[in-house]
């Protein structure tokens, strides 16, 4: 079909990218017929559709997080539900019925917006930040597919030049996007372009530091950190030497020594402030505006418990994730245990008045911290693994770390990305990237089968009306029965 030109307001807003077919939403490209509506005047506005759009409900507003979390470890669903979720959680999800269509449109309406603002806007001293800025979102869109839809690149290392391993790539304004049917990119093609849209980011965006409203923009800083996080992951943990490491660790010290790690004892006022805190590095901001009521992001965690909050409670902390926890960790201030259930309180709000309207956290520097321990690890420096774990560890109220051996640094690790970024939507990406085994033995839980790092579900399927309206899309292997 033909896609309506776009005005300016609608572009900003990001409520009306047309997506009246399920292929690829390319209608930003299209919106630039008229010239005026990209120019440095609306830089600006341009920059914040962005983020408008990452906010939607089904992508940072709440289901790319959850679903990434409840297809992990710590998390359950039982049978006191409100019917959101189910497929993922018992990993019986198909193509037809996984709730992640607008998930993949969201991701791919970003990164096309985003080249719209880097081929389109002109380049000038004002625009320059700007466009460094739509690279930072372009890259994190096509990291946050990949993520989804392929399996990890740890899985992959020999298979990953092979067709059809990655996602389609919109590194590209299309002029054209009734005709534009893309096919899908290799596994390296697709971590190449995250990378090089990230060290085009670092050099374009604006500067944050700590604590300022800089990290509700993409940054410099954000560029660097989300590069520790693709660096980390592709690369070969067979081989010490593999210089990835290394890349890590040079992007991560420098956003070590700049964001300080949080001290506090209630840990869990650092989730419910509306200001920046000294650990975020790139946040998503949502305002009173953005109130989606029962819908907000914290709901689905939040308990009903008659007096400071009423929420639907169907996202529950398990007894895995219990039982990783210490008497004496702050982290457990973010847990309410209510009617024998605990339950997540990190998204009860953010002191705007709204329950369960939260600001997203995509990037901080206590994962920046383990990313860098775990690049260590992968070089044999195991001491220096252990000095960054440590240094979390005490940041929580806990003892030193002490052990050096690489089992112990490896299981120490694991343990605290679980317990510091529970909830955040690293749960299946952790687990079956360190090969993992999904298994929750709740009683009460929903009934699941356990899931091996070699099943089909680590990858999810991409979306049947993606595939029906594109013959150029693979699906991804096991889905096609």
């Amino acid at each position: 079909m033909k896609y309506p030109k776009l005005s300016i307001l609608a572009l900003t807003a990001a409520t009306a990218f047309s997506a009246c077919n399920s292929k690829l939403d390319i209608a930003p490209s299209n919106a630039l017929d008229n010239e005026s509506a990209v120019t440095e005047a609306n830089a600006r506005i341009l920059a914040n559709g962005l983020y408008e759009r990452a906010q939607e409900l089904e992508y940072y507003g709440r289901d790319f997080n959850v679903v990434t979390d409840v297809t992990g470890n710590d998390m359950k669903i039982t049978a006191a539900n409100s019917n959101r979720f189910l497929y993922e959680f018992q990993y019986i999800f198909t193509p037809l019925t996984a709730s992640q269509s607008k998930t993949w449109l969201n991701a791919y309406r970003v990164a096309n917006q985003a080249s719209v603002i880097i081929d389109k806007l002109p380049e000038t001293a004002t625009t320059k930040e700007y466009k460094g800025e739509a690279y930072f979102m372009r890259a994190l869109a096509h990291f946050d597919l990949a993520r989804r839809y392929t399996r990890p690149y740890s899985q992959m290392k020999n298979d990953a030049t092979k067709a059809n391993t990655g996602v389609p790539l919109a590194i590209k304004a299309v002029d054209n996007p009734a005709t534009s049917k893309p096919s899908r990119a290799t596994l390296k093609e697709t971590y190449d372009a995250i990378i090089s849209d990230l060290k085009a980011a670092k050099n374009l965006a604006p500067d944050a530091a700590t604590k300022t409203e800089k990290v509700f923009r993409g940054s410099k800083a954000a560029a660097s950190a989300l590069l520790t996080r693709a660096y980390l992951y592709v690369g070969d943990t067979s081989n010490a030497t593999d210089p990835n490491w290394q890349a890590v660790i040079d992007e991560a010290t420098p956003l070590i020594n700049a964001f300080p790690l949080w001290s506090d004892a209630n840990y869990l006022a650092n989730y419910t402030t509306n200001n920046p805190t000294s650990e975020d590095i790139f946040s998503l901001r949502f305002l009173t505006p953005e109130n989606r009521g029962a819908d907000n992001f914290g709901n689905i965690y939040l308990p009903n418990d008659g007096t400071s909050t009423s929420g639907y409670g169907d996202v529950r902390l398990n007894q895995n994730f219990m039982s990783l926890l210490e008497a004496a960790d702050y982290r457990n201030t973010i847990v309410k245990t209510f009617s024998g259930n605990n339950y997540m309180m990190k998204w009860i709000g953010n002191g705007l008045g709204l329950t369960g309207m939260s600001n997203v956290k995509v990037l901080r520097v206590s994962e920046v911290l383990l990313n860098r321990a775990e690049a260590y690890m992968r070089q044999g420096n195991l001491q220096l693994a252990a000095n960054d774990i440590s240094n979390l560890r005490q940041h929580r109220g806990l003892s030193a770390f002490t052990a050096s051996d690489f089992n112990s640094v490896r299981a120490e690790l694991i343990k605290q990305r679980r317990l510091e970024l529970v909830g955040e939507g690293f749960g299946a990406t952790d687990l079956f990237r360190f090969m993992g085994k999904r298994s929750i033995a709740d009683a009460d839980a929903l009934r699941q089968s356990e899931i091996l790092p070699t099943s089909q579900y680590v990858a999810f399927p991409i979306p049947q009306t993606e595939i029906d309206a594109n013959p150029n899309i693979v699906q991804n292997p096991g889905y096609n029965k």
